[in-house]
């Protein structure tokens, strides 16, 4: 499952798949974007490290 980006009514976020924790960031800030991101990456490699498949 690949890491995608979205907006909700708490603002920006990144999201690993479709059920993984949403990892909000503030928008215009390259720094809190590009961390967010790496959150969720991270989120799937653990995933796939415990056997996740999908």
């Amino acid at each position: 499952m690949p890491v995608h980006r979205g907006q909700d009514s708490k603002g920006p976020y990144y999201q690993w798949g479709d059920s993984g924790k949403k990892y909000h960031y503030q928008a215009g800030d390259k720094t809190s974007r590009e961390n967010a991101k790496k959150r969720a990456e991270r989120q799937g490699r653990a995933a796939r490290a415990s056997g996740y498949k999908g």
